[in-house]
């Protein structure tokens, strides 16, 4: 599994930077860096972010030098972070160039006042092209409509007249909808009137249809890609609503997990303790230490969840695996289920994420248990890997369960771990009595 996780996950580690993770295709030229890393724990990963990896190592020297694209990559990837968190100085630098090149032209070419003066009021709006499209696109509509009343037969067109289609690509990505749809309009209209000014000099009325056909498809392609970036900004902001309504699932996923599991064993302890106190007070405290266990490890695996939210994945602590089950069952026995556990350990290495998910699933299994057939009934766990895959089954012979048809959040938190990886969970009543919880789940290789 690790070689199969090595072929699909290459960490690059960038001197003062966290390891740069991206996804390439395999080839031949890589197997020597994937048999270097086979059999070696993989870089673990937690809340979509990559711990930092070792210094730079001989072995990493040689990948970026074998790998001619490490270096477009990083340059990459730096130059578009440097963008989106700058692009408000983007646009005035753009809008700035485009002003020192009309005033320099204008030099060169010794033209007059006005020449200068639009040359100043059609590029400068650019700098808030993203802030405030609509003024961006007013103002500059706005100064090409005063050029063409004003210098039409003059001028001309001017250099500084690539503001226009600037200005239609911001108003439609960046501003309001009626604004994009606006600035097309306005500017399609500019183009007939430049089309019947244009060119200066007599020619015939082919060549008035030609520059007047030239600016509206210079209009219509501004407008065009600037309704695409924001179609594109918009599938960016939904992935990234859709990555955090994830990230909230599971976090509730595993308080849930966690809570409910360890009110349950509270709860039955309780209840016990309560009646056994009176005519045995040695079974009391038995039920009062096994509460604090329990508390001070459902404390401690909270602390594990919300550690991860405040200081991020470099300080948390490992989540439970599969080879915290037998752990696990002996709280459960010692909280008055009477439970039987078979048990058989990995073949081999698994992701730390599978095992997570394979322990809350008996770990759910066990809590319905105890929620709904109560103490005085008997469980039976069972972990095995028959023909390459994970299976889990959780019996028990309490009575009916008397769930909703959605089965419970922990149902469907369970089926959500489950399918993951590409795994199944049922809930069925067995013949003689009780339920049977059943999880299968496939070992990529």
């Amino acid at each position: 599994m690790a070689v199969e996780r090595t072929r699909r996950l290459t960490v690059l580690p960038t001197p003062g930077y966290s390891p740069l993770l991206y996804f390439r295709r395999w080839s031949p030229q890589m197997k020597s860096s994937v048999e270097d890393n086979a059999g070696k724990a993989p870089v673990p990963a937690l809340f979509g972010l990559a711990r930092q990896a070792d210094p730079v190592s001989a072995r990493a020297a040689r990948y970026r030098a074998s790998d001619p694209l490490y270096s477009d990559e990083v340059l990459g990837e730096r130059l578009d972070s440097w963008l989106r968190g700058h692009e408000s100085l983007v646009d005035v630098l753009i809008a700035l160039l485009l002003c020192a090149s009309c005033v320099l032209f204008g030099l060169f070419v010794r033209a007059d006042a006005a020449y200068f003066v639009f040359s100043l009021v059609l590029p400068l709006p650019l700098a808030v092209r993203r802030r405030k499209a609509t003024v961006c696109a007013a103002l500059v509509l706005g100064g090409a409509a005063v050029q063409w009343l004003t210098v039409r037969d003059g001028n001309g067109a001017l250099p500084a007249d690539l503001a226009v289609p600037l200005a239609v690509h911001a108003a439609a990505a960046y501003g309001p909808r009626w604004t994009g749809r606006a600035g097309l309009a306005a500017g399609l209209f500019g183009a007939v009137l430049g089309g019947l000014s244009w060119p200066l000099l007599p020619s015939s009325v082919t060549a008035h249809v030609l520059v007047g056909a030239l600016l509206a498809s210079t209009v219509v392609a501004a407008w065009a890609m600037g309704s695409l970036r924001r179609v594109r900004l918009a599938e960016r902001d939904q992935r990234a609503r859709l990555a955090v309504l994830a990230e909230r699932t599971r976090i509730a996923r595993e308080m849930h997990d966690i809570v409910a599991h360890s009110l349950a064993v509270v709860i039955a302890q309780a209840d016990g303790g309560r009646y056994a106190a009176a005519t045995s007070p040695e079974a009391g405290r038995t039920a009062l230490a096994t509460i604090g266990d329990c508390a001070r490890q459902a404390m401690g695996e909270l602390r594990r969840v919300l550690g991860v939210l405040r200081d991020g994945p470099e300080t948390a602590e490992p989540q439970p695996g599969l080879d915290d089950v037998p752990e696990l069952v002996d709280r459960v026995r010692a909280g008055g289920l009477d439970v039987r556990l078979v048990f058989e350990a990995p073949p081999g290495p698994i992701e730390a994420g599978f095992s997570l998910a394979a322990y809350r699933i008996v770990q759910e299994g066990l809590t319905n248990v105890l929620k709904h057939a109560g103490t005085a009934a008997r469980a039976e766990v069972s972990v095995r890997w028959p023909g390459g895959r994970l299976e889990i089954d959780v019996l028990d012979d309490g009575p009916a369960r008397t769930a909703g048809p959605g089965g419970g959040h922990g149902l469907a938190g369970m089926r959500e771990r489950a399918a993951a990886y590409r795994g199944t969970v049922t809930l069925e009543p067995r013949p003689g009595g009780g339920h049977r919880l059943s999880a299968r789940l496939p070992v990529l290789a």
